[in-house]
Formats: C-alpha cells, sequence, structure tokens
C-alpha cells in the first residue's frame, strides 16, 4: 500500500496481534476498519466508531485517497472536535497525519477507559530506546 499523503510504501506495524499501517517517510497512520475497535475490545472496552471519527461539513483542506480502494476518503472529526480532522474510508478505515495520532491520544488520556489504547499506541508509534528493536515488521506488499 502507498501512502494516501506522500505515496511513500507503507510499513506494517504489530503489536499484540494487530496490524496498522506506518509511512516512514511523513509519520501517519493507517488503521484498517475495526483495528481501534479491536484493540479497545482486547483492553475490555468498547469505543464506539463516532467516538473517533464522525464525518464534518465542507472544509478546505484537499481529499485524499483511500490505500486500500483509491476512492476519495471523507473529512472526519472526533466527538466534539472538528479542529482534529481525519481521513476516513467508510469501508476501509481511517488516516492519521503526523501528529494527529498524538493529538488524539492527548485527548483520550484523562478517560480511563481509553488508558490500555493510548499505552499500546504510545508504544507502537514512541522511537524504541537505545539498543530496543523497533516495533515495525516489514514492508506492506499490496
Amino acid at each position: 500500500m502507498k501512502c494516501p499523503a506522500c505515496k511513500a510504501p507503507l510499513i506494517v506495524v504489530e503489536r499484540e496481534s494487530i496490524e496498522v499501517d506506518w509511512c516512514p517517510d511523513c509519520h501517519g497512520v493507517w488503521f484498517d476498519a475495526g483495528e481501534l475497535e479491536l484493540l479497545a475490545g482486547k483492553a475490555g472496552k468498547k469505543l464506539e466508531p463516532g467516538m473517533i471519527a464522525r464525518p464534518v461539513g465542507k472544509v478546505e483542506e484537499a481529499r485524499r485517497r483511500c490505500p486500500r480502494c483509491r476512492h476519495k476518503m471523507e473529512k472526519a472529526a472526533p466527538a466534539d472536535d472538528d479542529t482534529l480532522l481525519l481521513d476516513r474510508c467508510k469501508a476501509h478505515g481511517l488516516w492519521f497525519d503526523a501528529g494527529e495520532l498524538g493529538s488524539l491520544m492527548r485527548r483520550l488520556e484523562g478517560q480511563s477507559d481509553a488508558a490500555t489504547v493510548v499505552g499500546f499506541l504510545n508504544e507502537t508509534f514512541t522511537r524504541p530506546a537505545a539498543g530496543d528493536t523497533p516495533a515495525y515488521s516489514k514492508e506492506s506488499g499490496t
């Protein structure tokens, strides 16, 4: 798969049997449909799709193409916050530009239900300490 932002090949990152796709060039992250919910389920929590990405009205930001189907994605935002715009393909998943995932994590940190999700994302997408192995595994072949 190619990055919807910069067109670089995405790298598959796997942690606790959940795979996400990460762009090493622009640092964006692709979550296939259901992956955030699966992650929350591992923590024994239910993450409603509207909590992370509900459609927003007309915006001036260019629409990107889904890395799976290549159709234009809609702009979406977390509940009650139109300042964080994500790209969403209803059929395939969510794209987070560099910094957007961190911004979402900061919003969720205060919510006890999200603590495990935030921990997972922090461990997966922070740089490893000296001597540690990075969390990413291989380049995506599609």
